[in-house]
């Protein structure tokens, strides 16, 4: 397909083809770094080793000469004939020189250097020459040079032997490294398995933890593991659950508008087929009046709800409780003329909280107190509880609820029996909400005026932010 690239190549940030880079198991790169390891450590005894051989060839070439030098120091001219005619100048070489120049001298010729031990080469022959004043006539110095092949060969054969034992122990390490690379990476093996093995466990949604003992690192990585898939747990179980609310809501929500729908296209339908008389049809625009108002009332409702399970912590500031009651007093009183609100609170109560979700749950509040209880007054009263709750209530003179129907009234869709109709059965949901949403609940009890009081019991959250700095000052 077009756009699809081979899985040997990807996208480098530039857009362009690249190849992947290649990945190599922990085991090999035990065995790697093991291998590394031991080539550094015996690279470098190997230098050292290689230096001291060397060094000691040398120092037994000087301990030669030293000896050699004791008899021929003695009378050297002579010592050089001596050495021509029993042919032992090929192991051993003499020069004799003065301010004037070259005495005497073996077949091979030594050049002429500083004072002390040097190696030098003579007609293409490594010769290690001591060249020394010791016990002569001023002026005149003595070369003596034994030659340094043999000792060359012995040192590059040592020096051969060395570099064979290196690689040999290098690889020694590498094989080791991934003999016992593999038992040293088994828990993390054996973690990985667990990992890509792990089921749900029945149908709470969560596993069994890995188990990562035997190593540090592993039960470090276990543990963050095991942190991550609670997380991702929590996530799918809250995923889960909100899509099945999801469903439930809009199956509801369906349920709900269908009614209303149904009678709008059974209205249209009859004022499209019907001859009606103008009475008639008032009465079927009327009807339709109805039904749309109820449409758009519960079309709004289930917004305010969508609004509110949105919403998170941030949202949340700092509220002034008595200044929202005063503005859903005169609100509720100018939208339900035949409801006088009177209002009971301390004289100052901020909180933390969302400020348009207290306003919804206690307009919604009003609203329900004058439209399905049928109050003509109410008290809305909002306190600090000895606890240090936040307490908002509205008592009212309505009809009431039944104890019966106190918590079913709080479902969403769900009508009172004592509800008039045209209601979506969403408005005491929204109040619920917005009390959950605040860390409280909502509630009915019996009231003080022959109605009902609804109870809004919220946790003052602004104590929690004032906590750090009393710390602080502490």
């Amino acid at each position: 397909m077009k756009g699809l690239l081979p899985q040997r190549f990807r996208r480098s940030p530039a857009g362009e083809r690249t190849r992947p880079r290649r990945s190599y198991s922990l085991r090999t790169r035990v065995a790697a770094a093991a291998a590394l390891g031991a080539t550094i450590i015996v690279a470098a005894l190997s230098w050292v080793t290689i230096y001291a051989i060397e060094r000691n060839n040398l120092e037994q070439a000087d301990q030669q000469l030293k000896l050699a030098s004791q008899i021929v120091l003695i009378e050297p001219v002579l010592s050089v004939g001596v050495l021509e005619f029993l042919g032992a100048n090929r192991s051993l070489a003499v020069t004799v020189r003065t301010d004037k120049g070259q005495v005497a001298s073996t077949k091979n010729v030594l050049p002429e250097l500083p004072l002390g031990s040097e190696t030098v080469t003579v007609d293409g022959v490594p010769y290690r020459v001591l060249t020394t004043d010791q016990n002569q006539p001023p002026g005149r110095t003595v070369a003596l040079g034994i030659p340094t092949t043999q000792t060359a060969e012995a040192t590059a054969d040592q020096r051969r032997w060395v570099l064979i034992a290196a690689v040999v122990a290098a690889v020694a390490a590498a094989a080791l490294g991934w003999l016992f690379g593999g038992r040293a990476v088994r828990p993390i093996a054996k973690l990985t398995k667990q990992v890509d093995e792990r089921r749900p466990t029945g149908g709470s949604g969560t596993s069994l933890p890995v188990d990562g003992s035997g190593v540090l690192e592993a039960e470090k990585l276990a543990d963050a593991v095991n942190t991550m898939l609670r997380r991702v747990d929590r996530a799918q179980a809250e995923t889960a659950a909100a899509l099945e609310t999801a469903r439930d809501f809009a199956a509801v929500s369906a349920h709900e508008l269908r009614t209303p729908l149904t009678a709008m296209r059974t209205d249209l339908e009859v004022l499209r087929t019907l001859d009606l008389d103008e009475t008639q049809r008032t009465e079927i625009l009327a009807d339709l009046q109805r039904s749309q108002d109820r449409v758009e009332a519960t079309l709004g409702a289930l917004e305010r709800l969508a609004a509110g399970d949105l919403s998170n912590e941030r949202d949340h500031v700092e509220t002034d409780v008595v200044e929202v009651c005063d503005a859903a007093a005169h609100d509720a009183m100018r939208h339900h003329p035949t409801l006088k609100v009177h209002v009971d609170t301390d004289p100052e109560l901020v909180t933390r909280g969302l400020p348009t979700g207290l306003r919804l749950a206690i307009d919604n509040a009003l609203t329900n107190s004058a439209r399905h209880g049928r109050a003509t007054e109410a008290i809305l009263s909002a306190h600090r509880a000895r606890n240090g709750h936040i307490v908002i209530s509205v008592d009212d003179n309505g009809r009431g609820i039944p104890e019966a129907e106190r918590w079913s009234v709080f479902d969403r869709f769900f009508r009172g029996s004592q509800a008039s109709k045209g209601g979506s059965g969403l408005g005491l949901a929204l109040v619920a909400q917005q009390a959950q949403l605040h860390g409280g609940r909502a509630y009915f009890d019996d009231g003080t005026m022959g109605g009902v009081r609804l109870v809004l019991d919220l946790p003052d959250r602004s104590l929690s932010l004032t906590e750090p700095s009393d710390k602080r000052q502490g």
